[in-house]
C-alpha cells in the first residue's frame, strides 16, 4: 500500500497539487491507525490529509477514481432502481415530446423520461465499444458519443419540458458524468501510467491554457481565480511616512543633528502606512485574446480593495472604459457583458499604436506617478504603424507599466508581433497564458 500511495501522490503532483512529505506522512499514519477496509473512510482520510483547498478536490477525486475504484461509479439518480416518471408521452410537436427526433434520440428520450437507468448505461456502453479510442482527449470522445446518441436533441427537449423536464435533465447529466468516468478508465487501461499522467496533466488547471478550458473547467477556474484574489488581496505592502508619533525616525534625527551641529530639541517620528496604488488595466479583446482578458479582469477586480483606485479599459483598434459597467453589475456577469457588448472596434483587428494614441488623448489626464498600468495583449499590430512614442508617453506619466502577453514566448517578435519594440517602455513583459503565470505576474506587479 505504501508503494501505491507514493504513486498516487506522484500522480496528484502531475495534476498540480502540492503535496509535501509531511502531508504524505500524515496520510500513512492515518491509514496505519484506521485501516483501509472501509472504502469511504479510506477516501475521507486521504482527502483530509492531502488536499489543502476546496479547489483541489476535483483533481483528487479524479486521481482517486483511477487508482482505487475498480469500476466507474454511478453518480446521482443512476444508482436508483429503474422507475417510470410518466413524462415524455407527448408526440404532438409542442416542444416537450419526441416529434422530429431520430431513432437514437427517441430511444434515449424514452429511457431518460421513464427513469430506466440500466437501459441508459447499456446504450452508452454500446456506443463506447464502437468509438475509436485513438483520440486520447476525454472531452473529444465524450462529444463523439453524444453525437452518435443524438444527445443534444434530447437535451433541448428536456430543457423545454418544465419542472418535470428539469428533473429528467438531471438524470441525463448524471449519465454524462458516468460516461466521462468510463472513458477515463478505458484510456488508463489502454495507455497505462502514461494515460494516467496525461489525464491528470490535462486537468492541471494551474498550467492549462485559458483558451483550452472546457465548460466545466471554466467554472472551476473562476473559483480558483476568486481564491487567488482573496490570497493576494490580503498581502498588503507598506511604506513609512513622517508622523507626529510612532517610531523614532533615527535617520531623519541624525540628518537634522548634523545640519544643526547639535541635538534637535524634538524627536522626529515615522509611521507605517498601507500602500494602496492606483491601477489602470488595458485589455485587448480581439479574437481569442478576450479569454485571457476576462480572467485578468476577474482577478484584478476581486482584489479591488487592494487599490486606491481601479479603472479598466477594453480595446481592439479603439478603446472604451468599462469601469462603471463592472462596478454596477455582478463582477463576472459585468465583465462578460462588457467584453461582448462594448464597442471598441471599427475594423475588428488590433491596432495598438492607434489605441495608445487614443488613450493619451482621452484618458491621459488620469495618469500620475502613483499609477500602475497593466496592458494585456499579444502585441500583434497587423502591420500598422507602432507609434511607440505614445506608449513612451504613458510610461513617462505613470509610475510603472507592465505588459502581459498571452502568446508563447517563442512566437514573440515574429511576423507582426512587435512586443520587443513596446517592451522597451515597460518595467516587465511576462508571458501570461495560464493561472500559474497570471499569479506570478500579479505577485511581481504588486
Amino acid at each position: 500500500m505504501e508503494k501505491k500511495l507514493l504513486s498516487f501522490v506522484h500522480a496528484l503532483r502531475h495534476g498540480g497539487l502540492k503535496v509535501s512529505p509531511g502531508e504524505l506522512m500524515d496520510a500513512l499514519t492515518s491509514i496505519a491507525t484506521y485501516g483501509i477496509e472501509d472504502p469511504e473512510q479510506f477516501y475521507i482520510l486521504l482527502k483530509a490529509t492531502l488536499v489543502k483547498s476546496e479547489t483541489d478536490g476535483a483533481i483528487f477525486d479524479l486521481a482517486f477514481r483511477l487508482f482505487f475504484r475498480e469500476e466507474a461509479e454511478k453518480p446521482g439518480d443512476l444508482q436508483k432502481p429503474d422507475s417510470s416518471t410518466g413524462f415524455g408521452t407527448s408526440t404532438d410537436g409542442s416542444g416537450t415530446g419526441k416529434a422530429g427526433m431520430g431513432r437514437a434520440s427517441r430511444a434515449l428520450y424514452e429511457a431518460v423520461t421513464k427513469g430506466h437507468s440500466e437501459d441508459l448505461i447499456s446504450m452508452a456502453e454500446k456506443i463506447l465499444s464502437g468509438l475509436d479510442m485513438e483520440e486520447d482527449r476525454v472531452d473529444q470522445l465524450l462529444f463523439q458519443l453524444k453525437v452518435k446518441m443524438e444527445w443534444f436533441m434530447v437535451e433541448n427537449a428536456l430543457e423545454r419540458g418544465g419542472e418535470e423536464g428539469q428533473e429528467n435533465l438531471q438524470l441525463l447529466k448524471d449519465l454524462e458524468q458516468y460516461i466521462r468516468y468510463r472513458i477515463e478508465k478505458i484510456l488508463v487501461e489502454k495507455k497505462g501510467d502514461q494515460g494516467l499522467k496525461d489525464l491528470l496533466t490535462e486537468e492541471n488547471l494551474m498550467e492549462k491554457d485559458f483558451a483550452a478550458l472546457n465548460e466545466f473547467q471554466v467554472k472551476e477556474m473562476e473559483k480558483r481565480v476568486a481564491r487567488l484574489a482573496h490570497q493576494l488581496a490580503s498581502r498588503y505592502s507598506y511604506r513609512f511616512k513622517a508622523s507626529k508619533s510612532g517610531r523614532v525616525d533615527m535617520r531623519r534625527v541624525l540628518r537634522k543633528a548634523a545640519r544643526l551641529g547639535r541635538t534637535p530639541e524634538k524627536l522626529l517620528y515615522r509611521d507605517k502606512v498601507m500602500n494602496k496604488p492606483s491601477m489602470i488595466v488595458l485589455c485587448d479583446i480581439s479574437g481569442s485574446v478576450s479569454v485571457y482578458s476576462a480572467f485578468l479582469l476577474q482577478l484584478v477586480y476581486a482584489m479591488s480593495r487592494r487599490f486606491h483606485d481601479l479603472k479598466a479599459f477594453l480595446f481592439v483598434d479603439e478603446i472604451a472604459e468599462i469601469t462603471a459597467q463592472i462596478k454596477t453589475n455582478h463582477m463576472r456577469e459585468g465583465i462578460g457583458q462588457a467584453i461582448t457588448q462594448t464597442r471598441c472596434s471599427r475594423l475588428g483587428i488590433s491596432n495598438f499604436g492607434q489605441v495608445f494614441e487614443l488613450f493619451n488623448q482621452n484618458f491621459g489626464h488620469i495618469l500620475d506617478r502613483k499609477t500602475t498600468v497593466i496592458i494585456l495583449g499579444d502585441a500583434k499590430n497587423n502591420w500598422y504603424p507602432p507609434r511607440q512614442e505614445e506608449l513612451k508617453l504613458i510610461a513617462q506619466k505613470a509610475k510603472q507599466v507592465y505588459w502581459l502577453n498571452p502568446e508563447p514566448k517563442e512566437k514573440w517578435n515574429q511576423d507582426d508581433s512587435i512586443i520587443g519594440l513596446y517592451g522597451k517602455y515597460c518595467q516587465g513583459v511576462m508571458e501570461c497564458r495560464n493561472l500559474d503565470q497570471l499569479e506570478q505576474a500579479v505577485r511581481k506587479i504588486m
